[in-house]
C-alpha cells in the first residue's frame, strides 16, 4: 500500500514541478511560511527540494523519501482543483496534509466519497432500470392486446369479405332473372323521332322470328357522338329470346346490326375476360357457349381455362 502511495506522491510531485516551471500565478493562500516552519520542525522538505535523509516506514523496512513532497503535492493539487475565489475558505477548512498519516486519511476520505457517489449512481441506475422494465412490460402487454385485436379484426374482415362475395353472387343472380327475357339490338342506325317498338319488330323479323311479342323497347346507354346506342328489348316469352339468338347469326350475317343477350355487368366482365381464349378454341374446333355467367362446353360443364386449372 505504502509503495503505491509513494508512486502516487512522486507522480503528483512531477505535476507540481511542471506547474512551477510554467510560472503559473496561483494564489494558494494557505500560508507558505507557516508550512515551511511546520515542515522544518517535522523534518519535511518543501516542493522542489530534496532531502538527503530517508525514513523507514513500518516493519517492512521500505525506504521512502521525504514525505513533504507527497503531502504538499496533494495539498497543492487540492487547491488547483478549487476556484480562486473559494481557495481562502477552502484552506481554512481543509489544510494541506503534513504527514503520511494525514495523507492516508485524506485518501480514505476521497475514496469513501467516491464509493458513496458510485453507490448513489448504482441506486439511481437500478431505479431507472426498474422503471424501464415496468414500461417495457406495459408495452408488451399493450402490444399483445393489440395483436389479439388485429387478429380478431382480420377474422371479421375475412368473414365480411366472404359474405360480400356471397351477397354479390346472389345479387347477380337476381339481376339475371330480371334480364331473363331481355335482348339487345347492336349497331342499328338511329334516326330522329324513331319508334323503338317498330324498329325492334322489324329487326327481330329479319332475325327469323315473326310475330314476336314485345313488352317494351328503347335506346339504352350513354349518348356518344357518332355512336348508335343499343336498343334494349324486353320480350314477353323467354322461348322467343332463345329462338332469336339461335337464328340471328345466320339470318343477320349480311345486316349491319346483330343481336346479343342482355348480360349483367359481372357476367359481361367474365365473358370478356376469356374472349381471346374462346376465339382461339373456336378456330381449333372447340365451340363454347356463355350461359349462367360461365363459358360452357356442349355438355353444359364450365370450361376449365388454363388460368383456373389447379396448380
Amino acid at each position: 500500500m505504502w509503495r503505491g502511495m509513494s508512486q502516487i506522491a512522486i507522480k503528483e510531485e512531477d505535476k507540481i514541478g511542471q506547474v512551477y516551471n510554467h510560472k503559473l500565478e496561483i494564489d494558494l493562500h494557505f500560508g507558505y511560511n507557516s508550512i515551511r516552519n511546520s515542515c522544518h520542525h517535522s523534518d519535511i522538505n518543501m516542493p522542489g527540494t530534496r532531502s538527503k535523509s530517508t525514513k523507514k516506514i513500518g516493519s517492512t523496512g521500505f525506504t521512502f523519501g521525504p514525505p513533504t513532497e507527497a503531502a504538499s503535492a496533494v495539498g497543492t493539487l487540492d487547491m488547483l482543483l478549487v476556484p480562486r475565489e473559494q481557495q481562502r475558505s477552502t484552506h481554512a477548512d481543509n489544510p494541506p496534509p503534513t504527514s503520511i498519516e494525514d495523507l492516508s486519511k485524506r485518501l480514505e476520505v476521497i475514496i469513501d466519497g467516491a464509493l458513496e457517489k458510485i453507490k448513489e449512481l448504482q441506486s439511481d441506475f437500478l431505479n431507472v432500470r426498474t422503471v424501464q422494465e415496468m414500461q417495457i412490460a406495459a408495452l408488451q402487454s399493450s402490444n399483445e392486446s393489440l395483436l389479439r385485436r388485429c387478429t380478431n379484426l382480420e377474422t371479421k374482415v375475412l368473414l365480411l369479405e366472404r359474405k360480400d362475395e356471397a351477397h354479390a353472387r346472389e345479387l347477380n343472380k337476381l339481376k339475371r332473372f330480371s334480364r331473363r327475357n331481355n335482348i339487345r339490338i347492336v349497331r342499328y342506325k338511329a334516326n330522329q323521332g324513331e319508334d323503338c317498338l317498330q324498329v325492334a319488330r322489324d329487326a327481330l323479323g329479319k332475325a327469323g322470328v315473326q310475330d314476336v311479342r314485345i313488352e317494351r323497347a328503347h335506346r339504352d346507354g350513354k349518348i356518344i357522338s357518332n355512336w348508335d346506342r343499343h336498343i334494349l328489348v324486353k320480350l314477353t316469352h323467354y322461348q322467343d329470346k332463345i329462338n332469336l339468338l339461335k337464328s340471328s347469326r345466320a339470318r343477320l350475317a349480311e345486316e349491319p346490326f346483330f343481336l346479343i343477350e342482355d348480360l349483367t355487368p359481372a357476367d359481361l366482365k367474365e365473358k370478356r375476360k376469356h374472349a381471346a381464349q374462346v376465339k382461339a378454341l373456336y378456330h381449333q374446333g372447340t365451340r363454347l357457349q356463355f350461359r349462367g355467367g360461365l363459358w360452357r362446353m356442349a355438355d353444359g360443364r364450365p370450361y376449365p381455362f388454363p388460368t383456373e386449372l389447379p396448380s
